[in-house]
């Protein structure tokens, strides 16, 4: 069954003789441009494309790729502490600590400061959690990844980051398969087209 999206297919791509869509995902929405990407699966192609929604740039960015070629996919997805926030929260609660013992020196002054210290290093490690997306699918040939996605900041260039939905992770699970099994689908033949049905031109 057919994921439901919020694009018609048919106004992106024209599916060729045969061609028959296995499946479609909306898993994410894309920065550059602003708007929505997609996977599109059918038994002869892999389609990735992204569909713009800004006021001043209505595009459609699209790449595709025979299905018999994808030779794999890399993911990782799911919620992970980020390392330099990590060491920035301990580095201020450090710092807290040492205004608190200079309160009797200086005064509550430093009392103040080094509460406001504390109080903010166990929010910035609090928040150091955070939901990381990272995929990239690739060819059988050498020329690497085709396609490659992240939600990561320093990771990847503004054209390839993406902000994590709640489809996402269902999305990750269940592309693999999809593609598997458009590698081994097979269409129903079209119907053979007989002499005495074909126009007759006059003249």
């Amino acid at each position: 069954m057919l994921k439901e999206v919020s694009v018609n297919i048919q106004n992106v791509v024209n599916l060729a003789r045969n061609e028959e869509t296995i499946n479609i995902y909306e898993g994410f929405k894309t920065i550059n441009p602003r708007g929505f990407g997609y996977f599109l699966i059918t038994n002869y192609r892999f389609i990735f494309f992204k569909k713009s929604t800004e006021w001043s740039n209505k595009t459609v960015n699209m790449l595709e790729i025979p299905i018999e070629h994808i030779g794999g996919i890399k993911s990782e997805y799911g919620r992970k502490s980020v390392k330099i926030q990590k060491i920035i929260a301990f580095v201020v609660i450090l710092l807290s600590l040492v205004s608190f013992g200079l309160f009797k020196v200086l005064g509550n002054f430093m009392f103040i400061v080094g509460g406001v210290l504390f109080v903010t290093g166990l929010l910035i490690l609090l928040f150091s959690r955070r939901r990381v997306f990272t995929i990239e699918i690739f060819t059988k040939s050498i020329i690497g990844s085709i396609v490659s996605l992240s939600n990561d900041f320093f990771k990847l260039k503004k054209e390839t980051r993406i902000v994590v939905r709640a489809e996402t992770g269902e999305m990750i699970r269940d592309l693999g398969k999809t593609i598997l099994e458009a590698q081994k689908y097979k269409a129903m033949p079209l119907e053979p087209v007989l002499k005495d049905s074909l126009p007759k031109i006059n003249g």
